[in-house]
């Protein structure tokens, strides 16, 4: 009676635990861990502050230390011989890492993320003489995307950049277009105007009020 109590009382606390982990905030996305190096360091990849947002100042991150240490044991010098380049769609670029203030083995890039989506971040170099080159993607669901920045907007949200964009394209096409229209106008009515010039000019034109044979009669008269 009192085992089958203890197996009762196990399953119950197996089942809480469970739902515990069901029902509890997920944090473990935020960040990705892995052991890189031949199996030499054990690093996290995110972004150092999240969840990252489009327009707000981030880094993306990396934590260094030596593998299978507990406490962790950080490596420190890998901002001098390691980089991170950075994906986003069609676009790479290529960011230094800088060691940050007070907290040893942990490194960061400096970037304002300025479109939502998925982010490649691929750290290549070296540390402590062995070679990197690791692609972490945020795709892969290990550690979280660029949101909108429209999520946590209050009370209005503002428009975002490729649509400021896009209204300011069209705006100037569209004056474009009409100053097109007008030049043609302008140039049309200039050719009217000479033409009408030239009519002018162009018409027979009389000698006076009275022909030549007139005149000569009128000499005859009075000499």
């Amino acid at each position: 009676m009192h085992a089958q109590r203890l197996l009762a009382l196990g399953s119950v606390a197996v089942l809480c635990a469970v739902l515990a982990s069901l029902l509890a905030p997920s944090t473990s996305f935020a960040h990705e861990r892995r052991t890189i190096g031949a199996g030499q360091y054990d690093v996290v990849v995110g972004w150092d502050t999240e969840p990252a947002y489009v327009n707000e100042k981030n880094a993306a991150s990396i934590r260094i230390s030596k593998s299978g240490t507990n406490p962790a044991e950080p490596i420190t010098g890998a901002e001098k011989t390691l980089k991170v380049e950075i994906r986003q769609g069609a676009q790479t670029r290529s960011f230094d890492l800088r060691a940050a203030f007070g907290q040893p083995g942990y490194y960061l890039a400096d970037l304002v993320p300025t479109r939502d989506g998925d982010y490649v971040l691929s750290f290549v170099g070296s540390i402590g003489g062995d070679q990197i080159n690791e692609k972490f993607d945020t795709a892969d669901g290990k550690f979280n995307a660029v949101q909108p920045a429209t999520d946590v907007q209050f009370p209005i949200a503002a428009p975002e950049p490729a649509q400021i964009v896009a209204e300011l394209q069209g705006t100037r096409a569209a004056a474009q277009t009409a100053q097109t229209i007008g030049l043609v106008g302008v140039g049309v009515g200039v050719l009217g105007l000479l033409a009408a010039l030239g009519l002018w000019l162009s018409r027979p034109r009389r000698v006076g009020s009275l022909g030549i044979g007139s005149r000569r009669q009128v000499g005859e008269r009075f000499s």
